[in-house]
C-alpha cells in the first residue's frame, strides 16, 4: 500500500515540478506545460496533504514533497501570502472589481434592490479609484447612480472604466484587435502626484460551464468526458495566446506613459502563467507585498484561483492589499492601498 501511496505522490510532485516551468513556456510553442501552472494550487494542496499523509504513517517519505516545494519557492510566494502585514498607514484606496454578474442582477424583476447593494457597498467602501470590467450595455443609468460621487471615463458602456474621487485629466481606450476585450487608461491627479491607471479585462478562457459539468459528473469512462477535456485544454490555449499579445499591446502603451503607471483588472490568468511572468518583469503585483493567505479572486470551485490583479510601478509603496468576499459578482473585488508619493 505504501509503495502505491509513493508512486502517486511522486507523480503529483512530477506535476508541480512541471508548474514551475509554465511561466518560461509561451503557448503558442506549447500547450502541455501552462496547463500545470493553471492548476498549481490543486497540485500544491496535494502535495501538503501527502506530507501530512506520510507524517502520520511514515516519516522520511515527506522528503519528497517538502524538497520539491522548496524548489518552487518563488511560485509558493506568489500564491500563499506569507507572513505579511498591512502597514497601517492611510493611503489612496485603489479597486479591480469585474462587475460582470450586474449582467443578470440588473435585468432582474428585483433589479432595484441590486442596484441599492451595489451603490451602498460602494458607499460603505469608499474606494478612491475603481477600475472596472465587464460593464454591461444598456445599464449606463445605473452605473451613473452607482458612482454619482466620481469621476468617470469613460462615461459610456465601453466594458472597462475608470470611477475616480480625484480629477481625470485625460485618458484613452485599447481596443485589441483580436476579441472584445479592451483596457481604459486614465491619468489621475492625486494631491501633488499623478498615475495613470489601466482597466484591463484580457480574454476569457470560457470554459468555466464546461469545466462545472465534468464536476458534477465526474465519470472519465463516459465518452463526453474526453471530449470536454479536449475541450478545455484547446480553449485555455488558444486564449493564453491572445493574452500574451494583449499583454505586449499593453507594455508597449504603458512604457510610453509620463507618469508611474497601475494595472489592475481581470487578466484571466493564475500566478504561474506565461502573462504573469510578462507583467511582472516590470510591474510589481501588490499581493507579493502585503498579501496573506492563499488569496482567490474568481469564485469557482478551484482553490487559490488569483487572476485579478493590480500590478504597480516600483516607485509606488504598497500599504496594504486584501479581497473583499461578497456576493455581488463572481469576481471579488481587489483592494491595494498605496502611497503613490514615494
Amino acid at each position: 500500500m505504501h509503495k502505491i501511496l509513493y508512486a502517486i505522490n511522486s507523480i503529483i510532485a512530477a506535476c508541480l515540478v512541471l508548474s514551475y516551468l509554465s511561466p518560461y513556456t509561451d503557448p503558442g510553442i506549447s500547450w502541455f506545460i501552462p496547463l500545470f501552472g493553471l492548476f498549481y494550487p490543486p497540485i500544491l494542496l496535494a502535495n501538503f496533504a501527502f506530507i501530512l499523509l506520510w507524517f502520520v504513517i511514515k516519516p522520511k517519505y515527506t522528503l519528497l514533497s517538502i524538497i520539491v516545494i522548496l524548489l518552487g519557492w518563488g511560485p509558493l510566494a506568489r500564491t500563499i501570502g506569507l507572513l505579511h502585514s498591512s502597514s497601517g498607514e492611510k493611503g489612496i484606496k485603489v479597486m479591480a472589481y469585474n462587475i460582470g454578474k450586474t449582467r443578470i442582477n440588473f435585468n432582474r424583476k428585483d433589479k432595484n434592490k441590486h442596484i441599492r447593494a451595489f451603490k451602498k457597498f460602494i458607499e460603505i467602501e469608499q474606494p478612491d479609484v475603481v477600475c472596472v470590467q465587464e460593464r454591461i450595455k444598456g445599464h449606463l443609468k445605473h452605473y451613473r447612480k452607482i458612482f454619482n460621487e466620481y469621476h468617470i471615463y469613460p462615461d459610456s458602456e465601453l466594458g472597462t472604466g475608470i470611477y475616480s474621487k480625484y480629477p481625470i485629466i485625460q485618458g484613452g481606450n485599447m481596443p485589441f484587435e483580436t476579441v472584445a476585450h479592451n483596457a481604459t487608461w486614465a491619468d489621475v491627479v492625486m494631491n501633488n502626484d499623478t498615475v495613470r491607471f489601466y482597466s484591463i479585462h484580457l480574454s476569457s478562457n470560457r470554459i468555466t460551464k464546461v469545466t462545472g459539468e465534468m464536476l458534477e459528473n465526474p465519470d472519465i469512462s463516459r465518452t463526453e468526458f474526453l471530449k470536454d477535456l479536449k475541450f478545455i485544454f484547446n480553449k485555455y490555449n488558444q486564449h493564453a495566446q491572445l493574452r500574451s499579445q494583449q499583454v505586449d499591446q499593453i507594455m508597449a502603451h504603458a512604457s510610453k506613459s509620463p507618469y508611474p503607471v497601475i494595472l489592475s483588472g481581470d487578466f484571466n490568468d493564475v500566478p504561474q502563467s506565461y502573462v504573469y511572468r510578462k507583467i511582472s518583469k516590470s510591474y510589481c503585483d501588490a499581493f507579493c507585498f502585503v498579501g496573506t493567505g492563499m488569496e482567490k479572486t474568481f469564485i469557482s470551485f478551484m482553490p487559490g484561483l488569483r487572476i485579478d490583479y493590480s500590478f504597480l510601478d516600483k516607485s509606488i509603496k504598497v500599504l496594504d492589499h486584501y479581497i473583499i468576499r461578497t456576493s455581488l459578482s463572481d469576481h471579488y473585488p481587489v483592494v491595494t492601498i498605496i502611497d503613490p508619493s514615494n
